[in-house]
């Protein structure tokens, strides 16, 4: 690239932006591109320790201000293990966008506020989740990725109450591990949907590993966030001939002036078959 990108990562929940991109999230950062995150909603409610795993155990649960208090202090956690994770893979720009995530839903409000943080933080690319990821319509993530979606268009348009200028964003990569997978429910039979595009985080993975083991609230650590990484990455990584990978679901096709052809395909195409499961064959070593 002649000039450094811009590239935003967009999660519903706290530690989406890390189970679904921090390979990718790192490996720009350390190209010299600018790389931001927005993280939608407070997460409370979501596979927390307290609010929904000790709660869920109680014959009777706070009501009013109680809960109200105790959701405070978990997304403040929350937003504390953010900072931690990204410190990791060198990310400071963290935008906490505050929604609740008890029903997160398209709203004119909500879309006019992202609106606002693109026109500011003026990204290039834009990483986030498949809008039609499970029902599409009651998944958080799926709403997430449609929020996003209105608010591209949005932030393209002046609006009287944002002095900045409009901007356009040049690409969107949907999140795969959300909408490209294996059926396990109803909806994901309506899908067809698959990654088109792969980056390998082989030589970060043991930086996202770190960056998942940060977010503890939430159960990531230990031994779900090594599971997950074999199951997800690992499968990616297979899929594109490395050991572990991101896989993503672009927006649209590019034109090019000369046909365009990675160096990865390259390789693998002038490798043998035991060269090629070689390659994608390591596997993390933790202790």
């Amino acid at each position: 690239m002649a000039e450094p990108l811009r590239i935003l990562s967009v999660g519903a929940h706290p530690a989406d932006i890390f189970d679904q991109s921090g390979g990718t999230m790192a490996h720009h950062v350390e190209r010299g591109d600018y790389v931001g995150c927005v993280v939608l909603t407070h997460g409370a409610r979501v596979h927390d320790a307290v609010v929904s795993e000790e709660m869920f155990h109680k014959d009777e649960v706070p009501t009013g201000d109680a809960i109200e208090k105790i959701m405070e202090e978990r997304s403040d956690l929350k937003a504390e293990e953010v900072r931690k994770a990204c410190a990791i893979i060198g990310v400071d720009d963290i935008t906490f966008f505050g929604a609740d995530d008890a029903v997160l839903l398209v709203t004119p409000e909500v879309v006019k506020r992202l609106a606002m943080v693109f026109r500011e933080k003026r990204p290039d690319l834009i990483l986030t989740h498949f809008p039609r990821e499970a029902d599409g319509i009651t998944n958080a993530h799926a709403v997430a990725g449609q929020i996003v979606m209105h608010a591209i268009r949005v932030a393209a348009n002046v609006d009287p109450e944002d002095s900045n200028p409009p901007v356009r964003v040049a690409r969107v990569f949907y999140f795969g591990a959300g909408a490209a997978r294996l059926r396990s429910n109803l909806w994901d039979a309506d899908g067809g949907y698959y990654n088109d595009v792969f980056i390998d985080i082989s030589d970060v993975i043991k930086k996202k590993l770190a960056t998942l083991d940060c977010l503890v609230s939430q159960g990531y650590g230990g031994a779900y966030a090594r599971k997950r990484l074999e199951t997800n990455d690992g499968a990616f990584g297979v899929s594109g001939g490395v050991p572990y990978a991101e896989g993503f679901i672009s927006d649209g096709s590019e034109t090019f002036y000369h046909l365009p052809v990675s160096d990865y395909t390259l390789e693998r195409s002038r490798s043998s078959d035991h060269e090629v499961m070689n390659r994608y064959s390591y596997r993390l070593k933790v202790d």
